[in-house]
């Protein structure tokens, strides 16, 4: 599609982003990285958005959650961005890569025992989308009933739905886990937020955190889907001995190249307005879609054999210039870790369906299947159901592996279990 489109446009496509609100696509690699890095010409500031300015967007729009103007690191520039992301790359600095790796391995372990007797799973919904959302909402230090009020409201504002109630809601459970953490601050990224040097209000806590979340979950789900789909494709990767650390960094690279978690997000808008080498101008406040997807394919397309002498990792899955992901090495540790446990734990997975049969959830900006369905030979979990004891609160390093692990869920992950799949 995307091919179709640069041969009646080019490789910069006018689109209609959502009915009746106009804007681009970027799908040329070496201009997305320019116009990413030209901080004079083009900004992240919505504010600058002009059909939202003059009411020519629905209040309703879907677009609205993920592209209306926001106090956090992603949609300001200059020195108000380096303060808010300064605090967001500290606060997250602040998670040793022991205590990620732990925490992911621990959930990972604990999703896989309640299927891995089953014999099959859907690794999308039971899976994929757990992890993330259970590994932040520990390094939130949300409780229950916040937990599960965040996560159903960020589901659907990425899928689009009830966008507005649902961004309210997201809001609103971050406002009380803020309000929490004041009268009793812990080692979570929250506490640090409000107590960092950067002195943010409460409201700019609460759209940074927002914004990690939002960063975080989705993405990252569609990565560790995006990664067991390749590692489904090839039997050498389908055995415990695919599981190296060599084979699967090569494995997230590839897979960061050709599936990138994020496809047409985020939005830069012109201060001024830019021609085009064609004559079209694209006017100043147009909104302009990053389509890393498919800048990433015709780069490895137009430079195949120059890409298959070295193993270059110059994609733009994460972004270019001063708004690239500040988390990426977290998403992709925690991509692998979960990649990693499904080759040692469940031997030689496959597709229970053709891939040709996957059905599709297509969205403007991004795209992933509705599930992943596998089967796997049987085996018993790898902690006993009856173990009492509940999830502990963090690692600074990784466990022990000859320490019994505490067994079952915590009450949160297991309603979120319970939620995502009724989902």
């Amino acid at each position: 599609m995307y091919a179709k489109m640069r041969a009646e446009h080019g490789p910069i496509i006018p689109a209609e982003l959502a009915p009746g609100v106009r804007g681009w696509l970027v799908t040329d690699y070496a201009t997305l990285i320019s116009w990413s890095r030209d901080t004079t010409t083009f900004s992240h500031d919505a504010r600058l958005w002009r059909d939202f300015n003059e009411g020519r967007v629905d209040p309703d729009s879907p677009l609205l959650p993920m592209m209306a103007p926001r106090a956090n690191a992603l949609f300001v520039d200059g020195v108000e961005h380096q303060r808010l992301r300064r605090a967001i790359t500290d606060a997250l600095g602040a998670v040793t890569a022991g205590h990620l790796a732990a925490i992911t391995t621990r959930y990972a372990d604990r999703l896989i025992d309640e299927f891995c007797e089953r014999g099959q799973a859907d690794l999308l919904n039971e899976y994929a989308r757990m992890i993330p959302l259970l590994v932040m909402n520990d390094l939130f230090g949300m409780d229950e009933d916040q937990g599960v009020r965040f996560v159903t409201a960020m589901r659907n504002l990425w899928a689009g739905v009830d966008a507005e109630r649902s961004n309210a809601e997201a809001e609103r459970a971050l406002s009380e886990v803020v309000d929490a953490k004041h009268r009793d601050p812990g080692d979570d990224l929250t506490s640090r937020l409000i107590r960092h040097r950067a002195g943010l209000s409460d409201e700019e806590v609460i759209m940074q955190l927002l914004l990690i979340i939002a960063a975080a979950n989705e993405p990252t789900a569609a990565l560790i889907d995006s990664a067991l789909r390749a590692v489904l494709a090839d039997p050498a990767l389908r055995t415990a001995g695919g599981a190296s650390v060599a084979v699967l960094d090569d494995l997230m690279g590839r897979v960061l190249w050709r599936d990138p978690p994020i496809t047409n997000y985020p939005v830069i808008y012109p201060r001024v307005d830019v021609p085009l080498e064609d004559g079209r101008v694209i006017e100043a406040g147009s909104p302009i879609l990053l389509g890393f997807a498919a800048a990433n394919h015709f780069f490895q397309r137009e430079n195949a054999e120059r890409m298959e002498d070295s193993a270059n990792r110059a994609h733009v899955a994460w972004g270019a210039g001063p708004h690239r992901c500040p988390a990426r090495d977290e998403a992709t540790a925690i991509a692998t870790i979960a990649t990693r446990r499904i080759l040692e734990r469940l031997p030689e997975p496959t597709l229970a369906i053709p891939p040709e049969g996957l059905r599709w959830q297509l969205a403007t900006l991004f795209w992933a299947p509705v599930t992943l369905p596998v089967r796997f030979v049987p085996r018993p979990p790898a902690t006993p159901a009856s173990a009492p004891g509940p999830v502990p609160a963090a690692f600074d390093t990784a466990p022990d592996p000859r320490t019994p692990a505490a067994s079952g869920l915590s009450s949160l992950s297991n309603f979120l279990v319970r939620l995502l799949r009724r989902s």
